[in-house]
């Protein structure tokens, strides 16, 4: 019985993280979205997701990430949780 309700547990708990390409926005800037559905994951890690991808992107160009915007949709635990960058990449 404690397995079964451990196993619910860790099944409510747990979370699928999509995070998209990097796609042009126009003028030099960037944009990359993480979702997260189910589970509970704190919003720093949501948004964390999009700026490492954003910081991985820029640095393979050898430039610098700027965040120019961060968008935030969802209701942790009841919708999917969205976090959008808005970004672009100048030299050091």
């Amino acid at each position: 019985m404690r397995t079964k309700i451990a196993v619910a547990v860790l099944i409510v708990l747990a979370a699928c993280t999509t995070i998209s390409e990097v796609t042009p926005a126009g003028d030099g800037r960037y944009t990359v979205t993480t979702q997260v559905r189910g589970g509970m994951t704190p919003w720093g890690e949501v948004k964390a997701s999009s700026l490492k991808r954003a910081d991985e992107y820029c640095t393979h160009q050898g430039k610098q990430m700027h965040q120019v915007d961060m968008q935030t949709h969802g209701v942790r635990g009841w919708t999917p949780q969205e976090a959008e960058l808005t970004f672009s990449c100048a030299s050091g």
